[in-house]
């Protein structure tokens, strides 16, 4: 299984992290600028702009609004992109770091780093219906072809003297996984080179987002 890099472009932010589609606009959050960029995957402009305060990561739409993690605030929003009004907001202030968001059969599916879990929310009331285990350094998430599809580092340990994650070996992996969410067991595997903050499939296209680079990847997996 090969990762093919299409094309990369400049994000629009300093700090490019969640991703998201809606069939027209391709989101992108930045946890520097703290707003929420929507691009024209084909033309690369940016055509609107959301500002959502808070240390931002992982973004989702179900349909009707966009969800933005809020890594460290252990919160998650849901946002109307029209008005650019919060809706709703979701705490887990208990689960740790929320790296990444996703929408998928009727469940809202959520990173929560240093315990390494992947959770299923119902949305209307924020209650965790479902637990699986996941590496404990995840990116973004989406829901795809039913399987949910993530950005990883392995294996890595968490320090929470420092509160900083570090590498159990000398060999780290970086890859990008999908997932069964009935049993969280890994179903597909692509090796990569870096690890990705942002991640959204857009037709038979998958976005990445590197936030050290300030890029954003088009790929093709294959």
């Amino acid at each position: 299984m090969a990762v093919t890099y299409v094309e990369s472009i400049k994000a629009p932010g300093r700090g490019p992290a969640g991703l998201a589609w809606d069939g027209y606009t391709l989101w992108n959050s930045d946890y520097k600028d703290g707003l929420i960029y929507g691009l024209d995957p084909e033309s690369h402009e940016v055509k609107h702009t959301l500002r959502c305060h808070g240390n931002l990561s992982g973004l989702a739409w179900d349909g009707q609004s966009l969800w933005q993690s809020l890594y460290s605030e252990g919160m998650i929003r849901r946002i109307e992109p029209v008005t650019n009004d919060f809706e709703q907001h979701i705490i887990l202030q208990d689960h740790g770091w929320l790296a990444g968001v996703a929408w998928g059969k009727d469940l809202l599916w959520v990173v929560a780093q240093q315990q390494g879990n992947l959770l299923g929310l119902i949305k209307a009331t924020g209650t965790i219906q479902t637990s699986r285990p996941i590496p404990i350094v995840c990116g973004d998430l989406d829901y795809h072809g039913d399987a949910i599809w993530t950005s990883i580092a392995t294996p890595m340990k968490f320090d929470p003297i420092s509160g900083r994650f570090e590498p159990s070996t000398e060999d780290l992996e970086f890859a990008i996984i999908a997932l069964d969410p009935a049993s969280g067991r890994e179903i597909a595997r692509y090796p990569v080179d870096q690890f990705f903050t942002g991640l959204c499939w857009v037709g038979r296209d998958l976005w990445l987002a590197q936030s050290g680079k300030g890029l954003l990847y088009r790929v093709n997996l294959t």
